[in-house]
């Protein structure tokens, strides 16, 4: 059975990272499988880049670059990441030249695959729900909106809605390309698989669940004592840690109430007790007002680097609003460092409170704040039994074997036609 990934890029952003990871553990069970992108950052076994002639690939520059002019003067600014996908990208020829019995589809926004071509293609195909685009009029999260429950319109994070906008308009492109394919959705985590069953264009569809994996043996329990002292860090001091893509400057990531939190435990933990360790931001103003220490460590792009960050931190924060399975949150307990994060989106899938880390039930920055404390002042005992559940969590229910497991057994009885 040859499975084709098919990704807008092979490492960058997280959702590459996941389904390359999925390609991985796909692959470590003895799946035959290739992973395709016209984006590739590290050649590999497996890995194929996707051409376009040099007239297509200017013409569909072109085609991009007018969606993106479009979207910029009919959406809100600052209400998140919105994608049309209408005009043709020209890969459907070179992806059926590989000669799939089974597509596996993942983040395929920009410039890689449009609506129709994705409705044209002739293999069977799954498809990873890294966020609920599929599902929408444009946007990749849509918040409180329960728009894509009926089929959009009325949009909120456009400056003109009404029932026929264009929300509407680029739902009903969907529709008609999509809703009579043979698509399984495999979705990362419970929440979004319950967001898709809610939807009104694939709740009928079959739905299927795999988390995704990471690698144990990268993001895994180290000393950190030599990494914490070439920081500037003191033994007697705990790291708060925190870091995305854009982390301060996507407001669904929760920056500001993280930085809120931070200050109202001013007066609860001495000011040289705490750091703050940031990654994937830029330089942000908000970041001069946390009253501890703060080192920003900018883009963090090798793994390795990253599981050192996890390692010397006492715990990782992620205040996300709205999040699916966030790799972060896996390495951080690869790594054996607890998380604290709001009750959210896929967040409980990996968290068990209490046990690898806390949960916070609403988006309250006085509750955060609260759990960051408890974290900081944990007596050591408690601290370290926290730490190895952290771990065993992620051996237990995220390594490679059983990620891949899982996907075999889904993507083979697609082909059987065993929808039971």
């Amino acid at each position: 059975m040859n499975v084709v990934f098919l990704s807008t890029n092979q490492t960058k952003g997280g959702a590459a990272i996941a389904a390359n990871r999925y390609f991985d553990a796909y692959r470590s069970v003895g799946g035959t499988s290739i992973y395709a992108s016209p984006h590739v950052q590290k050649p590999g076994n497996g890995i194929v880049q996707l051409k376009r002639s040099f007239l297509k690939k200017k013409l569909v520059k072109y085609l991009f670059k007018s969606e993106k002019k479009k979207t910029l003067r009919r959406k809100i600014p600052g209400e998140g990441y919105w994608s049309v996908s209408v005009k043709p990208r020209f890969f459907k020829n070179k992806i059926e030249k590989l000669k799939p019995d089974l597509l596996c589809l993942n983040w395929i926004n920009d410039d890689f695959l449009s609506v129709k071509e994705i409705g044209d293609f002739n293999a069977p195909v799954v498809w990873v729900f890294h966020d609920l685009w599929a599902v929408t009029g444009g946007c990749h999260y849509p918040g409180d909106c329960i728009g894509f429950q009926t089929g959009c319109g009325n949009c909120p994070k456009l400056k003109y809605s009404h029932d026929q906008d264009w929300s509407r308009y680029l739902w009903m492109q969907k529709y008609k390309n999509w809703a009579d394919k043979d698509i399984t959705i495999l979705c990362p985590s419970n929440w979004m698989a319950r967001k898709v069953k809610e939807s009104k264009l694939f709740g009928k569809k079959r739905v299927e669940v795999c988390p995704y994996s990471i690698e144990l043996d990268i993001f895994k329990p180290m000393d950190s004592e030599t990494f914490r002292e070439s920081l500037g860090i003191k033994s007697h001091q705990k790291v708060l840690l925190f870091g995305a893509v854009n982390s301060m400057h996507d407001t669904r990531k929760g920056a500001h109430l993280l930085v809120d939190a931070l200050k109202k435990l001013e007066n609860r933990v001495p000011a040289d007790d705490l750091v703050f360790l940031v990654f994937g931001a830029k330089e942000s103003p908000a970041l001069e007002s946390v009253p501890f220490r703060v080192i920003n460590l900018g883009f963090v792009s090798e793994k390795e680097d990253l599981a050192k960050y996890y390692a010397a931190s006492t715990a990782f924060v992620l205040p996300s609003l709205e999040d699916n399975l966030p790799n972060t949150v896996l390495e951080s307990l690869g790594c054996g460092t607890p998380v604290v994060a709001f009750d959210i989106g896929g967040i409980s899938d990996m968290i068990d409170h209490q046990s690898n880390g806390f949960l916070v039930d609403e988006t309250d920055t006085n509750l955060l704040a609260d759990s960051l404390e408890e974290m900081v002042k944990m007596p050591e005992e408690k601290y370290q039994r926290m730490q190895k559940s952290a771990r065993k969590k992620i051996e237990d229910h995220f390594s490679r074997e059983v990620v891949g497991n899982r996907l075999n057994q889904i993507f083979q009885s697609i082909l059987k036609k065993d929808y039971e």
